[in-house]
């Protein structure tokens, strides 16, 4: 078995959950909590163009800006922390040297319409000397020769690391492991394969726990946070997946700064505005849509599960990717103006 190691993306995919104001005290006990556990990776939150950074907030508009919750001097047994970038809302150009910054790696998540491009943004990354995570959002999304043809270019790339990621919480283990097997087989040795799973099935642990299984010579990361804090139905949680790798695969992760952490920082801010699995973002995952339908329609609170589940089941699939609050919003009136007929 390769090594396996474990991303903490709390402070990136936890901020969904509180427009990222975690504050400054809370990113600092974030950071060192998680490192005291000896999480191997951190994400630190969002890259972004376009806002205005505040120090209470995890969307940063420069990498320098990091050191600000960062624990001590770095040593060789340190944590590497990271940030991402979606490809299209910031400027890569802008990037700094990696050796005048705090953070040692950049992942840059993407759109399949957008893969090219971002790609070559990915080498801008690289030359700056970051290491580079490439995150095609969605994969299952992608034909296996889509998928495969991607897998080509990134070998010409040589990123840190390529993921599978499941951006919708759709997929399901047989397609996690035809992902995977198509990844261990024609990826680079070299690159490391990662899996960034949301838990809107129910599935985000047992498909980690899947690709664990598989004892693959690869090297892998798995994402969770902590509590599983996250979009709508959330992340594997942290505290179970490092409970489960010192059990099952050798681990050594310290539990005791995790349950610090879901006390001291996480629950507060569960209490404030839940997230996990629920019956909106189980149905948006069903029909392999956006998880933002489900909650819109959620909001209307107008509507039965069933009648949730026949307007997914009218969507065009090509809608479905992409959140567009004009579309569901007529989605919505004609379903509701068809039901009001057939009441007459």
């Amino acid at each position: 078995m390769g090594t396996i190691q474990l991303l903490d993306c709390t402070l990136r995919d936890g901020g969904y959950c509180n427009d990222c104001r975690f504050g400054l005290g809370n990113q600092r006990r974030m950071t060192a909590g998680l490192a005291a556990a000896g999480v191997e990776i951190i994400e630190c939150g969002f890259l972004l163009d376009h806002v205005l950074y505040h120090p209470d907030v995890t969307r940063f508009t420069s990498p320098e800006q990091i050191g600000a919750i960062l624990p001590g001097v770095p040593g060789p047994d340190s944590p590497q922390y990271v940030v991402l970038a979606d490809y299209g809302r910031y400027d890569f150009d802008r990037l700094p040297p990696q050796p005048e910054t705090p953070i040692q790696g950049i992942r840059v998540a993407f759109r399949k319409k957008d893969r090219l491009a971002a790609l070559a943004a990915c080498r801008t990354v690289r030359d700056k000397g970051y290491r580079v995570f490439v995150q095609p959002m969605v994969s299952a999304g992608y034909t296996d020769g889509e998928f495969l043809d991607l897998i080509r270019r990134v070998n010409a790339l040589e990123p840190y690391a390529f993921y599978i990621v499941d951006s919708f919480g759709t997929i399901r283990r047989q397609d996690l492991l035809r992902l995977f097997a198509l990844a261990e087989h024609n990826l680079d040795p070299a690159i490391w394969i990662g899996f960034h799973p949301h838990n809107n099935l129910q599935l985000a642990f047992a498909n980690a726990q899947a690709l664990v299984e598989q004892h693959s010579p690869r090297n892998l990361i798995v994402d969770s946070s902590v509590y599983g804090m996250g979009r709508g139905a959330g992340n594997l949680n942290t505290e179970l997946w490092a409970r489960y790798l010192n059990d099952q695969a050798g681990g050594r992760y310290r539990m005791g700064p995790l349950l610090d952490l879901m006390d001291g920082v996480v629950l507060d801010f569960y209490r404030r505005s839940p997230w996990g699995y629920g019956t909106a973002y189980y149905l948006s995952a069903s029909h392999q849509a956006h998880p933002d339908y489900g909650g819109y329609l959620e909001e209307k609170k107008t509507l039965t599960a069933r009648e949730m589940e026949e307007i997914f089941a009218r969507m065009d699939p090509e809608q479905k990717m992409t959140f567009d609050r004009g579309y569901i919003e007529a989605l919505y009136q004609t379903y509701q103006a068809a039901r009001k007929g057939r009441a007459l």
